[in-house]
């Protein structure tokens, strides 16, 4: 097909398509999943390039009798800032993708507790690139020093790095040192103000 012809069999504008060739623009979540939904695509391949480029969609009853080789996994509309922090609004998922269990075994994951969502702003580069979509594993809300988790503080959502200070406080820090981020930095008197949402266990970005 030529990208006019591909453009319209998966129902996309023909000049946002090009725009994704040129590097113009990068292709966001909806579109990724387009790509799977209609042309089969398999999304572990897009992201890490290991498996194979197509996938043959499991339905429903398929899912339950093929010993769960896969997980629909949620994404949700809310971006952790790597930055200065956005108001979490929307709680439930907008989508569910299919991905291989192994797949987030191998990252470090429980598939089961696993979910998507996207990042944005610049404080965790280069760890984190704006605009990064992020699996995190809501199971793993033990803090362990050096990892990166996503955090509720207050009312916003946080992307950060954990670090453990020999008197006992965690501090938030951003791995941008450039950018002059403040680092957060939590006590036994501000511990209700923090929840752990997951660690993040996969970062994938535009190129």
């Amino acid at each position: 097909m030529d990208r006019r012809e591909f453009a319209e069999s998966i129902g996309v504008n023909d000049g946002t398509l090009g725009n994704y060739e040129r590097g113009d623009r990068s292709p966001d979540w909806s579109f990724l999943a387009t790509l799977q939904r209609e042309k089969n695509v398999n999304l572990n391949w897009l992201f890490t390039g290991q498996g194979e480029m197509f996938i043959s969609p499991p339905s429903a009853e398929q899912l339950r009798e093929s010993k769960h080789d896969l997980v629909l996994m949620p994404e949700y509309d809310v971006r952790a800032s790597a930055g200065n922090g956005l108001i979490a609004i929307h709680q439930m998922p907008t989508s569910e993708t299919a991905f291989e269990r192994k797949f987030l075994r191998d990252l470090g994951g429980s598939p089961d507790h696993c979910f998507l969502m996207w990042s944005t702003g610049d404080s965790m580069l280069p760890s984190i690139p704006d605009n990064s979509l992020l699996i995190v594993d809501a199971s793993q809300t033990t803090v362990d020093h050096g990892r990166i988790y996503v955090f509720n503080v207050g009312n916003t959502v946080l992307v950060k790095r954990a670090n453990w200070r020999m008197d006992g406080r965690l501090e938030l820090i951003s791995d941008n040192t450039a950018g002059k981020y403040p680092v957060e930095t939590f006590d036994a008197n501000r511990v209700e103000d923090l929840a752990v949402v997951g660690r993040v266990i996969f970062v994938g970005h535009p190129p």
